[in-house]
């Protein structure tokens, strides 16, 4: 199978940066395609217009909507800003529409504190539903900055969370097809 996981913010110092790529070795260790789409490298325009009714869209929006329709999952990472998701990913998704007709979209929410990004992704839920996909499970991560040192995961608990996202999302894909 091949994902699309979506880094969702470009913050300096952003850690959902270590989740992303986390998930993206442990759906290379499953035998799956897992390709980053970082919005720090890939920096996508305020919407003017959705990719699907313009002649001539912004060069990193084209590309992301090739990545969308290739991906027979997307992965959406961000941390919780203010109870949502971030408005750079708001952003990004807002520029495709059909593209995303029953995609599977599952979700790594970060946060600094206790509750893993939670409500974000309850926010993401809706917003995936609205626009023609398959929400399907999330992976909290909470307290992410003790986590992972220097980008590498350091706590054992979180290892096999990973692995469990990487399976309920084979599994989510397969029941869809």
């Amino acid at each position: 199978m091949k994902f699309l996981i979506v880094v969702g913010t470009s913050r300096d110092g952003r850690n959902s940066i270590h989740p992303a790529r986390e998930a993206q070795e442990k759906f290379f260790e499953a035998g799956h395609e897992a390709e980053l789409f970082d919005l720090k490298e890939n920096e996508i325009p305020f919407l003017g217009e959705r990719r699907h009714k313009t002649e001539s869209p912004h060069p990193n929006v084209e590309k992301f909507g090739q990545k969308v329709e290739e991906a027979d999952g997307l992965i959406l990472v961000t941390p919780e800003y203010n109870h949502s998701y971030s408005g750079e990913l708001k952003n990004a998704l807002d520029h495709l529409y059909p593209e995303y007709e029953d995609k599977p979209f599952f979700f790594i929410t970060v946060s600094a504190g206790g509750f893993g990004g939670v409500r974000a992704q309850m926010h993401l839920e809706n917003v995936t539903r609205e626009l023609g996909g398959h929400p399907g499970p999330g992976l909290p991560v909470s307290n992410v900055s003790s986590i992972f040192e220097d980008g590498e995961l350091v706590d054992e608990n979180y290892e096999e969370r990973f692995r469990s996202f990487v399976d309920r999302c084979e599994e989510f894909v397969k029941k869809l097809c």
